[in-house]
């Protein structure tokens, strides 16, 4: 763990992209843990130093995609303030809201996936449904997606198919939504019979997620979490990763190909950290 944090120390300012998948806002979510885990707040001042840069380039011309841009970055601070890592007014969002409000109504949009397209901005917006002065906002472009997404289900290919069981899936469990909910369950049941996701090879499924030895392990966690399967065997590889000297080294700094994500894996073996963050990938 150590060296993995010098790594991060060493690098994590260096990295170019603010984002959640492979750039800042994902480091400073290991730095926020590991400050915890290690009681020393001078990791949490490097959590923060990196936030700072976060938010300086935010205002450049960054993507609002989940990968590297702004859906990404808001759902990771999301995520550091619902885990009491952090305190901040909603107003943060505020910015957020207007940029992520434009990219479901009116800008156009690429696919259906999660870190490039439309489902990534409905997690985003399934993030805002559970802040009141957001709700409104929120509705509309669910609306808008879940709307999008059956006049456009017989065409959605292959491999996006995987990121859109998830948007529905998480739906359903906001509350407040109840009706578009309704509808959204019964349009994932559709997608899981249409597209028999029941049954598919674990290691082909999230194919975002690559084939890196982190992705392995998130793939598991999110085809648990999704199909409700047990998977012992398969998710035992936690235990595995206490030893991960034989597991080649990363060569960036993310949270899902990097150093970022190692040392969540890590955290999360010596139960120092909880699953939650594997659903942010």
């Amino acid at each position: 763990m150590r060296q993995i944090a010098e790594m991060l120390l060493l690098n994590g300012t260096l990295v170019d992209c603010p984002g959640l998948i492979y750039g800042k806002t994902g480091i400073v979510i290991f730095f926020f843990h590991y400050a915890r885990y290690t009681e020393n707040s001078l990791f949490e001042d490097y959590a923060w130093d990196l936030i700072g840069e976060v938010q300086n380039q935010i205002y450049t011309n960054i993507p609002t995609n989940y990968k590297k841009g702004v859906a990404g970055i808001a759902i990771g601070i999301d995520f550091l303030i619902r885990n009491n890592f952090i305190e901040a007014d909603e107003d943060i969002f505020e910015d957020f809201d207007e940029r992520m409000y434009r990219a479901v109504m009116y800008d156009p949009w690429q696919d259906f996936s999660f870190y490039d397209g439309l489902t990534g901005y409905g997690q985003y917006w399934i993030s805002r449904l559970r802040y009141p002065t957001a709700s409104i906002q929120a509705r509309e472009c669910l609306r808008r997606i879940v709307g999008l997404i059956e006049e456009k289900l017989p065409d959605i290919p292959e491999k996006e198919q995987t990121d859109v069981f998830c948007f529905l899936h998480d739906l359903p469990e906001i509350p407040g939504f109840d009706a578009e909910a309704r509808h959204a369950l019964l349009l994932r049941e559709q997608c899981r019979r249409e597209w028999d996701l029941q049954l598919a090879d674990i290691c082909k499924s999230f194919p975002r997620l690559g084939s890196s030895f982190i992705a392995n392990i998130i793939r598991i966690y999110q085809y648990r979490r999704l199909f409700n399967d047990a998977l012992q065997n398969e998710i035992n590889a936690l235990q595995q990763i206490l030893d991960l000297d034989t597991v080649k080294q990363p060569t960036s700094m993310g949270l899902l190909t990097g150093y970022a994500g190692e040392g969540m894996i890590r955290l999360t073996a010596y139960n120092q950290a909880n699953t939650s963050w594997m659903q942010l990938l």
